[in-house]
């Protein structure tokens, strides 16, 4: 693989779990297809921000149910007048999912783009919320 960096956007390689990928906790079924932002190379290892979308369904739930009830929790925290001050960008909460992977398993992807119909019905979803 060409020399990663970080920014760079890539794929996570589908192959089979070796016992050395258990020992090092590097590599796992799962992480197969997966892409994102690579945050910091460290010599053969690099840390990945994966893209939400291309969690597997179930791992993705998970992920989603885990930050919502961190975000009720975070909330339930906060003094009613607290809550009332935080403006729209601060009551956002969304929790990263970065794994640690060898750089041998990583290949460049391409930025996931959004086709135009996705962004429509983006949009929609959007308007549609706010009423």
């Amino acid at each position: 693989m060409a020399k990663i960096n970080s920014g760079d956007t890539v794929i996570i390689a589908a192959r089979e779990q070796t016992p050395a990928d258990i020992k090092s906790g590097l590599y796992y079924p799962h992480y197969a297809d997966m892409s994102g932002t690579i945050l910091k190379v460290y010599d053969d290892e690099a840390s990945v921000l994966v893209d939400r979308e291309t969690l597997p369904a179930e791992l993705r739930k998970r992920h989603e149910e885990n930050e919502k009830a961190m975000k009720t929790k975070w909330l339930d925290g906060l003094s009613e007048e607290a809550r009332n001050r935080l403006t729209g960008a601060e009551k956002k909460f969304s929790l990263n999912y970065a794994i640690l992977v060898a750089v041998a398993d990583l290949a460049p992807g391409e930025a996931k783009r959004i086709t135009p119909e996705e962004l429509a019905a983006k949009e929609e979803a959007f308007l549609a919320s706010r009423k």
